[in-house]
C-alpha cells in the first residue's frame, strides 16, 4: 500500500507540473489566436541554438614605460556568431562546442533558438518555476547549468534540456625557457612538427632550396638536410602524413616513417594555396573557393565568403578535438596577407563527417567590438600546447612577446606576465618558429638556436 501511494503522489506531482506549465503558457497561445489562427501540434524539441554578442568588463594590468602595473577595466566582445553549440536531442542537452575566454562574463546572455512549442525555462537562482523565454530578447544567466522546458503547443508534450557555456576555469603557472645551441643548418623560417617521436622543420637551406631535416626529439641533434620538391611553407599533417604544394601545382604525400624525403603525387588537381588539414579533411584554395577532400580524389565546398583575406604566407593551422564531441573537431588557421596591412588573419571552422554539423570556414573579423585580433607579425608561427593557440613573431623591434588565444583563435593576448619568450631570441639571429613538443614548446631559430618552454 505504501508504495501504491508512493506512486500516486509521484503521479499528481507530475500532473500538477504539467497542468501549472500549461497555465503560464495559456496566456502566450491566447496572445497568438487573437491575431492569427495556431494550429495545435503534438511536437516539441529545440531545433537550433545560438547566442547574442556577450559583452564583458575584464580588469587588466597595463604597465607604464617604467614597468609599473595599474588596474586597468576594458571592454571586450565576443560575437555570437563565433560561439558554436551542440544540440543532444537523445540526452537532452545543449552545450557549447569549445571553451569560452575564463574571463567572459555568462550571467547575461540573450539566447536565439526556434523551436517546435513555447520554451520556458528555470532563470532564478533557487527557484523551481518555469519562466517563458523570448529568443532573442530575454537574457539568462549562463554561468551555471540552466534548464529549458519545450512545451507543444497542444500543451500535451514536453521536453527538458540542460544548457552548459564552458568556459576555461584556471590559469596556468609561469612559462620556463632553458636555451640548446644545436646542429641544425637550415635559412629563413621554418614550418615544424611534432610526429611518431620525431621534430621535422621544412625550411630552405644555404642556396634557397626546399629541404626537411628532423631529431629524435633532441634538440641538439639534427638529420643532414635532405631536398624536397614540395614548398616547404605549404606542408600539412593529414592522417599522420605529410602533404606539400609542389612547383606544378600538384599535392604529393610523404610519410614520417620514411624521414618526409620521398614524395608521391596524390592529386590530379591544380592547386593555388595548401591551406590546412583536420582529422577528416584536407583543404586548399582552388582560386574560387575553399575545398576540402577525405581521399583527395572527391572534393567539396568548405567556404566561398571573404576570400581575400585568405592567408597568402606563413600560413599555419591547428587542429584538436573538440572538448564534449569526439566525432567533431576544431580547426584553425592563420597567417598574413597583403590585403590585411593592420593585423594577421585568423580563420576558424567546426569540422565533422556529418553534414549537419560541419560548418564552412568562417574569416575571423577585427572590428571596434573585438579588438583583440592577431597581431601582425613577421614569420608569424602558430602552436597549439595545453589546450591554448600560441603566436610568435617579428614585430617592429624583434620578438617581443608570446601571444595567446583561448577562444579558438577569436580573440588574441600579450603574455606579458607568466608566459614571456626566451631573453635572448633576438630577431637578429634569424627567423623562428614555434611547434609543441610533448610536455614542452620548443622554439626553432635558423641560427640553429633552439629554446624549450615548458610550465612549472
Amino acid at each position: 500500500m505504501a508504495h501504491l501511494r508512493m506512486m500516486k503522489k509521484t503521479y499528481l506531482r507530475h500532473i500538477f507540473l504539467r497542468f501549472t506549465v500549461l497555465l503560464m503558457a495559456l496566456p502566450m497561445f491566447v496572445a497568438c489566436v487573437k491575431d492569427q489562427e495556431v494550429e495545435s501540434s503534438p511536437k516539441c524539441a529545440i531545433l537550433s541554438f545560438s547566442v547574442s554578442n556577450i559583452t564583458s568588463s575584464v580588469t587588466t594590468k597595463k604597465y607604464d614605460s617604467n614597468g609599473n602595473a595599474t588596474d586597468t577595466v576594458v571592454r571586450r566582445v565576443v560575437s555570437g556568431s563565433d560561439i558554436h553549440f551542440n544540440i543532444d536531442q537523445v540526452n537532452g542537452r545543449i552545450y557549447t562546442v569549445d571553451s569560452l575566454p575564463k574571463w567572459i562574463d555568462l550571467t547575461r546572455v540573450v539566447p536565439v533558438f526556434s523551436s517546435y512549442g513555447n520554451v520556458f525555462g528555470k532563470v532564478v537562482e533557487n527557484d523551481e518555476t518555469y519562466y517563458g523565454i523570448a529568443s532573442g530578447s530575454d537574457s539568462i544567466n549562463f554561468s551555471k547549468t540552466v534548464e529549458l522546458l519545450c512545451v507543444s503547443t497542444d500543451g500535451l508534450s514536453s521536453k527538458t534540456y540542460k544548457v552548459d557555456m564552458y568556459r576555461h576555469t584556471s590559469d596556468m603557472d609561469t612559462l620556463e625557457w632553458k636555451s640548446v645551441t644545436s646542429d641544425l643548418k637550415i635559412s629563413g623560417l621554418n614550418k615544424a612538427f611534432s610526429i611518431e617521436g620525431k621534430v621535422f622543420a621544412f625550411a630552405k637551406n644555404a642556396v634557397g632550396e626546399n629541404v626537411v631535416t628532423c631529431t629524435d626529439n633532441d634538440p641538439a641533434a639534427w638529420s643532414a638536410p635532405v631536398v624536397i620538391p614540395v614548398d616547404c611553407g605549404s606542408i600539412v599533417v593529414f592522417r599522420g602524413a605529410f602533404y606539400g604544394l609542389g612547383a606544378d601545382g600538384y599535392i604529393y604525400k610523404s610519410a614520417p616513417a620514411q624521414l618526409a624525403t620521398e614524395w608521391e603525387k596524390v592529386s590530379d588537381i591544380s592547386v593555388e594555396r595548401l591551406l590546412a588539414a583536420d582529422d577528416y579533411y584536407i583543404y586548399l584554395y582552388d582560386g574560387m573557393a575553399i575545398i576540402g577532400s577525405a581521399d583527395l580524389s572527391t572534393w567539396t565546398e568548405q567556404g566561398s565568403a571573404d576570400l581575400d583575406m585568405l592567408p597568402e604566407t606563413a600560413i599555419n593551422s591547428c587542429n584538436y578535438v573538440s572538448r564534449t564531441n569526439s566525432n567533431m573537431q576544431t580547426v584553425v588557421m592563420t597567417g598574413t596577407t597583403s590585403k590585411n596591412t593592420e593585423n594577421g588573419v585568423s580563420w576558424y571552422k567546426v569540422s565533422s563527417t556529418d553534414s549537419n554539423t560541419n560548418q564552412k570556414w568562417s574569416y575571423i573579423r577585427v572590428t571596434a567590438d573585438n579588438p583583440y585580433g592577431l597581431p601582425l607579425l613577421g614569420n608569424l608561427s602558430v602552436t597549439r600546447y595545453e589546450g591554448a593557440l600560441y603566436a610568435i613573431g617579428v614585430e617592429e623591434e624583434g620578438y617581443q612577446t608570446l601571444y595567446r588565444s583561448d577562444d579558438n583563435g577569436i580573440t588574441w593576448h600579450v603574455q606579458a606576465e607568466k608566459y614571456l619568450i626566451p631573453a635572448d631570441l633576438d630577431a637578429a639571429n634569424g627567423a623562428a618558429s614555434i611547434v609543441a613538443v610533448g610536455e614542452e614548446m620548443w622554439i626553432i631559430q635558423e641560427s640553429g638556436q633552439i629554446w624549450r618552454g615548458s610550465i612549472r
